[in-house]
């Protein structure tokens, strides 16, 4: 069937063509492995229930872009025959938007001035901006990995790191998430492919599944914490302190 289809659509036999309703589609693994991140970064999603501070705030728009984004991306891979490159713009856009809000999450911490929080929120939207641009302009995915590069390397492990020697332990989580993650660099650039049927695209949609789920582990413990201590923010009008046990 797969030979028989390659000949009528000219689809590659390792993109996995086949047909539905009349249509041309492949790579239905990448729709499903896609899918799979969409629906943990949106049930996760739904159990933050209402942000109680900036963190949580830009961690739960995370979520909703982040699944929105990896949604779209599979159907960019399942109907790249009609769409090509173009298909995969919403992907990319929602996934640089989701770069924004993990970046902006990390930030929200009371350990970094407020000056220093604007600067890098400015940086933050500028990197995003001009990689989305030059993504759309090239036709190249490489400028959307750049943005997340920079962002999970320099943002959620640099400042996770940081914040974790600081005593906000619960941050170790998020280093966790990002050492889980950082593979995948080397999975895209060597073009590891395991199967056929499990190739690099796959590979690391597994990664993000686990690495967005150690984010959440570490959203949960900080709900533990006194937020005010924490937080940019006080939307809890608290006065306590955090001390680290």
């Amino acid at each position: 069937m797969l030979l028989e289809y390659e000949n009528v659509c000219g689809i590659p036999l390792e993109r996995l063509p086949f047909e539905m309703f009349g249509l041309c589609l492949q790579e239905p693994m990448a729709l499903i492995t896609n899918w799979l991140i969409a629906l943990t970064a949106f049930l996760l999603y739904s159990r933050i229930k209402t942000p109680q501070n900036l963190f949580q705030k830009h961690w739960k728009l995370f979520y909703l872009t982040f699944g929105i984004s990896t949604f779209f991306g599979g159907l960019g891979h399942l109907f790249f025959y009609y769409f090509e490159v173009y298909g995969k713009f919403p992907c990319w856009f929602f996934g640089i938007l989701a770069s924004y809000h993990a970046g902006k999450a990390m930030i929200s911490n009371s350990l970094i001035s407020k000056a220093k929080q604007v600067r890098l929120t400015y940086f933050l939207m500028l990197k995003g901006v001009v990689l989305i641009i030059l993504a759309v302009i090239t036709k190249s995915f490489l400028f959307v990995m750049l943005d997340a590069t920079i962002t999970y390397l320099f943002f959620c492990l640099g400042f996770g790191w940081y914040f974790y020697r600081k005593g906000y332990l619960f941050y170790k989580y998020t280093v966790i998430a990002i050492l889980i993650l950082i593979p995948s660099i080397f999975i895209f650039t060597l073009q590891i492919n395991p199967h056929l049927w499990f190739n690099k695209d796959d590979l690391s949609h597994v990664l993000m599944v686990l690495t967005i789920v150690f984010f959440y582990i570490g959203i949960s413990k900080s709900k533990e914490l006194n937020l005010d201590a924490f937080s940019s923010i006080n939307f809890l009008n608290s006065k306590t302190k955090y001390v680290k046990k």
